[in-house]
């Protein structure tokens, strides 16, 4: 056996599938796979509709992009609107609030535990 190739080994992992979003026709709502230290959400927002965050010390850093539509999010003194395509970081402790104002939309993000930070 060559000294710099390894064995192969077997790792089992567990996985939970999510359906696919359907679109615009998909029911509002938020989608959440939930981790040890952060969790993913897909957040289909409908028109006049808003999903807020509350703000509090603990909150961790929020990753988030715009897959559908044009949405509104306010965090902190700062506001701003963002295309298909477009995204933010929104800082650990800030809350957010995001909106859909003229035609719904689909979010995305991951929002980071703040008390998940990994030790040295």
């Amino acid at each position: 056996m060559n000294p710099n190739m390894h064995a192969a080994t077997t790792v089992s992992c567990e996985c939970t599938v999510l359906a696919a979003d359907r679109g615009p026709q998909e029911p509002n709502g938020t989608r959440r796979i939930q981790g040890e230290h952060f969790d993913i959400e897909f957040v289909r927002i409908a028109r006049g509709e808003a999903v807020s965050r509350t703000p509090r010390a603990r909150a961790g850093e929020e990753v988030a992009a715009v897959l559908e539509g044009v949405l509104h999010v306010e965090s902190g003194d700062e506001r701003y609107v963002l295309s298909v395509g477009e995204g933010i970081v929104i800082p650990p402790g800030q809350g957010s609030r995001w909106s859909a104002p003229d035609s719904g939309g689909l979010l995305y993000r991951v929002i980071v535990r703040a008390d998940a930070a990994v030790a040295p």
